[in-house]
């Protein structure tokens, strides 16, 4: 599993994703007006209208599908299997791989978050008025993004599933993109009571979901837990053909 996660980790998508990522995040902020001092907290308010914001959005899942979604099928078609297979066992490979699918689309966010905020804090705090960083403002925004993070989890673990049965890494890139954009269109258009399907809605709750957003927390961990096995379950099969 080390090895899988050290090659997703270094692998030239992961790279690419994470740029996108971040560069999303930095062109979806916005700056505030620069000829008097800010606001104390000014640097976590401005990654949060990031992340609020439509290019975040329409850039997520295009990020958390291009890390390691297709991974599977570059392997399976240059025979990389293969020569690898004998050397691990059927059930260690789809381990691995799920666990590196999965955490391709939750680390390539949730690193692009830390590192635009520690970019806003090196040029935007030393504009602040002087006085304590808001610990709820910041916790606040580390909750979304874990939230963002999970939902970037969903997206690379559905598109390994789409890949793998389609045999085809445009239906990697474009199911979990349609299904995404589907949902936000349902929503818009004509079920805007409907939360459940809404995405944004995942990330930054506007309704109620309990005390501390715990019914947005389970519905999120439960979507990842009935998609992990299925990933499991295909890839496993597929691997039977070998």
């Amino acid at each position: 599993m080390s090895g899988e996660m050290k090659r997703m980790l270094t692998s030239k998508n992961f790279l690419a994703a994470w740029l996108i990522a971040c560069a999303a995040l930095l062109f979806g902020q916005t700056y505030p007006s620069l000829k008097k001092p800010l606001t104390c907290g000014a640097f976590i308010d401005l990654l949060d209208s990031a992340i609020k914001g439509q290019i975040v959005s329409f850039i997520l899942p295009i990020a958390a599908v291009l890390t390691w979604s297709d991974s599977f099928l570059q392997e399976y078609r240059s025979g990389f299997l293969k020569t690898a297979l004998p050397r691990t066992s059927r059930s260690q490979y789809v381990e691995g791989k799920v666990f590196s699918i999965l955490m391709s689309g939750f680390l390539v966010w949730l690193l692009a978050v830390i590192t635009v905020l520690w970019v806003n804090f090196v040029i935007f705090y030393p504009m602040e008025v002087k006085g304590n960083i808001p610990k709820d403002l910041l916790t606040k925004l580390l909750m979304k993004a874990l939230r963002m993070s999970i939902l970037g989890g969903i997206i690379s673990t559905l598109g390994g599933i789409c890949g793998t049965l389609c045999q085809s890494a445009y239906m990697a890139y474009g199911i979990p993109f349609i299904s995404y954009y589907f949902g936000i269109i349902l929503h818009q258009r004509y079920f805007k009571e409907q939360l459940w399907f809404y995405p944004p809605e995942w990330i930054t709750p506007s309704g109620n979901w309990g005390p501390y957003q715990t019914g947005l927390w389970l519905f999120l961990l439960l979507f990842l837990l009935v998609l992990i096995p299925v990933l499991g379950s295909v890839l496993y099969d597929k691997i039977e053909e070998i």
